[in-house]
């Protein structure tokens, strides 16, 4: 299940943080190109920390970026917006899985037996953990067995 790219930067702020609408995975793609604004993982953070996860953002962000790196720039490089796009996407397709932000988000934090007992948020800062966390969604989406 492919997530539209308009629910994924609605998790990073929409066109309100992202300076423009975004309608496809190309305009998108433009965006993480250029550097996602230190705004969007802001958002997307705050959205993924607005339920009992809320004390863990400064360490979730952390997880993302490097402290003296958010500290520094307005803007992300190629590497650290891709990762942001990637735990975006994956929470979107969570969002859209489990049909409620609170579910979405345990899922996301919790430890997952398919992944080691790691959670998923974990997992996803690499390309391949993404991967395996998105493959693990769209199997109890079709109910599949692991």
């Amino acid at each position: 299940m492919s997530i539209p790219a308009e629910q994924i930067a609605e998790v990073l702020g929409g066109r309100q943080v992202l300076g423009s609408r975004v309608r496809s995975m190309r305009e998108l793609d433009d965006i993480v190109r250029e550097g996602l604004p230190k705004i969007a993982l802001d958002t997307f953070i705050a959205r993924i920390s607005a339920t009992p996860y809320r004390a863990m953002a400064v360490k979730l962000r952390n997880k993302i970026v490097p402290r003296a790196t958010y500290q520094r720039v307005d803007r992300f490089n190629l590497q650290v917006s891709e990762t942001t796009e990637r735990m975006a996407r994956l929470y979107a397709l969570a969002l859209s899985a489990f049909d409620d932000q609170v579910s979405a988000t345990r899922f996301m934090m919790n430890a997952h037996p398919e992944l080691d007992g790691q959670a998923p948020f974990d997992v996803a800062l690499t390309e391949i953990g993404g991967r395996e966390v998105e493959e693990i969604i769209e199997r109890g989406l079709h109910g599949l067995p692991a």
